[in-house]
């Protein structure tokens, strides 16, 4: 037979049921900073990686830079030379001359003259080029003169007659371009004067220059669109009969402490 027994269950006294509440007590400060402690990762500062192609760059950039700079300071050199130090150089190779001589040429007795000119020496090209106005009393034509040492030629342009003429450069009267220019600086300073004579060289004219290309491109320049004719030098003396001058036109000049007559005869 099945017993049911329906007794109630003997009373468990207070004290020895578990508190629900006391288990969830939390924990001491001291053993929550322990847990704080052991429980989390320590926190760094984030590592920043540099990278090459950065620094690269900014070389890069700083190169550039350094050649724009570099080709502003050249150009700003080529401009100060351009405009300042040629400009300076042209107006010291530019020269408007007078001297004083005794023509012994003209009459028995001596008179004093004064001779007029404008000389331009370029001393890299190696030439002179001397412009001869009319004078004032006579005793020559005007004229444009260029003495070229890179061709070794003189070339006559009397513009009274509107005709050029050429002959090898005679350098025991003209003075290179360096040495002329010397002289023309101790002139305009006052350091030195030319000598105040004259002396007298006789061409002749030989035959008509066809190709002026040969000549060079400044005595072409000079006598282009003219009549061109080579000289032959005659003689270089200190004084000329003037029968003999009759049909000579003359040029005086000067290219050295000395003042030249240039005689061309046979002039077509």
């Amino acid at each position: 037979l099945l017993s049911v027994d329906h007794r109630p269950s003997a009373a468990r006294p207070d004290g020895d049921r578990p508190d629900a509440v006391g288990l969830l007590e939390p924990l001491s400060p001291s053993a929550s900073r322990v847990r704080t402690h052991f429980g989390k990762r320590e926190e760094r500062p984030p590592y920043h990686r540099h990278k090459k192609g950065g620094s690269v760059g900014s070389v890069c950039y700083l190169s550039m830079g350094m050649v724009v700079l570099l080709m502003g300071l050249v150009f700003a050199s080529v401009y100060i030379y351009r405009y300042f130090f040629l400009a300076q150089l042209a107006r010291d190779n530019f020269f408007h001359c007078g001297v004083f001589y005794e023509d012994s040429l003209s009459s028995q007795a001596r008179t004093r003259m004064e001779l007029e000119e404008d000389v331009k020496i370029y001393l890299e090209d190696n030439y002179e080029r001397i412009n001869v106005p009319v004078p004032q009393f006579g005793g020559g034509d005007p004229a444009d003169i260029i003495h070229d040492f890179q061709r070794g030629l003189t070339a006559y342009h009397d513009i009274s007659l509107d005709k050029c003429y050429v002959i090898e450069l005679n350098t025991t009267i003209v003075l290179p371009p360096r040495n002329f220019w010397e002289l023309l600086m101790n002139v305009k300073r006052g350091t030195y004067l030319p000598q105040t004579y004259i002396i007298q060289e006789e061409m002749v004219v030989t035959e008509h220059v066809n190709d002026k290309e040969t000549l060079g491109s400044f005595i072409y320049h000079l006598c282009n669109g003219k009549d061109t004719y080579r000289l032959r030098r005659r003689a270089t003396r200190r004084r000329i009969n003037k029968r003999g001058a009759k049909n000579c036109n003359a040029i005086r000049h000067f290219e050295n402490t000395f003042v030249v007559e240039t005689l061309i005869c046979g002039v077509v």
